[in-house]
């Protein structure tokens, strides 16, 4: 998957918020599937990691760090990130942006999306 369609995607996924929606709508899009195909199959693997990516983008940071096997002070020592700004983040008093949300997802391996 090229950079640009990824892209697209997790915009959507900050968009759309409800999750069978958006996994529904990728996972059957032209992208993914062949329309001259009807018995094109859709890969599981790109349901689940739609799923994910979903999640990243919408969970509440402190469910985000449940979903990367993080506790705030892990979270804070893996990604150099200040302990209070993740504590900030946990308890709602900041906003994570959203570029690190992907980020951490995809450097603790939670998101593979592109190798799909």
């Amino acid at each position: 998957m090229d950079n640009k369609l990824f892209s697209e995607i997790w915009a959507d996924a900050q968009k759309i918020h409800d999750i069978n929606s958006f996994v529904s709508d990728w996972a059957t899009s032209s992208a993914f599937l062949d329309p001259e195909d009807p018995e094109q199959k859709i890969d599981s693997g790109m349901v689940d990691q739609l799923g994910r990516l979903w999640q990243v983008a919408n969970l509440p940071f402190r469910e985000l760090l449940k979903l990367l096997g993080l506790s705030q002070t892990a979270c804070s020592v893996r990604f150099c990130i200040p302990l209070r700004t993740v504590q900030g983040w946990a308890l709602g008093k900041r906003q994570i942006p959203s570029y690190t949300r992907l980020m951490m997802a995809e450097l603790t391996g939670i998101v593979r999306l592109r190798d799909v």
